[in-house]
C-alpha cells in the first residue's frame, strides 16, 4: 500500500481501509478530548501525541500521502455515486411520463378496436340480411 497506487485496491479492500480510517479518526478524537481535559499538557505532550498519530497513520496506510489519496478517492466515488443517483432519478421520472403516455395510447387503441369490431359486426349483419 505504501507504493502510492490505490487504484488496484478492490472495493472490499477500500471498505476495510475506510473502516480503519474511521477507527483511527475516532481514536484521534478520543485522544484529543482526553488531551484537552488535561490542563498540564504542554508542547512536549503535543509533540508526543503528533508523533504517535503519525505512527498510527504510517502503520495503517503506509504514509500520510497514501491516506490522503484514499480519502480523496472515497470523496470522488461519493460524488460520482451522487451524480449517478441524480441521473437515475431523472430517468425514472422520464420513464414514468412515457409509461403514462403509452397507457393512454393503449386505452385509446382498445376503445378504437372495440368500436371497429362493433362496426364490422353491424356490417356483417346487414350483409347477411341483404343476401336473404
Amino acid at each position: 500500500m505504501g507504493n502510492g497506487k490505490s487504484t488496484g485496491l478492490s472495493v472490499n479492500a477500500k471498505t476495510i481501509v475506510m473502516i480503519l480510517l474511521f477507527l483511527n479518526v475516532g481514536f484521534t478524537v478520543k485522544m484529543i478530548n482526553k488531551y484537552n481535559e488535561m490542563k498540564d499538557a504542554g508542547y512536549v505532550r503535543e509533540k508526543t501525541f503528533e508523533e504517535y498519530m503519525q505512527k498510527r497513520v504510517m502503520r495503517a496506510f503506509g504514509s500520510i500521502e497514501e491516506m490522503n489519496k484514499i480519502v480523496e478517492d472515497a470523496a470522488r466515488q461519493k460524488e460520482e455515486a451522487d451524480r449517478i443517483v441524480k441521473s437515475v432519478r431523472e430517468h425514472a421520472t422520464e420513464n414514468k411520463r412515457i409509461n403514462n403516455e403509452l397507457a393512454s395510447a393503449k386505452t385509446k387503441l382498445l376503445a378504437e378496436r372495440s368500436k371497429l369490431q362493433s362496426t364490422i359486426a353491424e356490417l356483417r349483419k346487414k350483409l347477411k340480411e341483404k343476401e336473404k
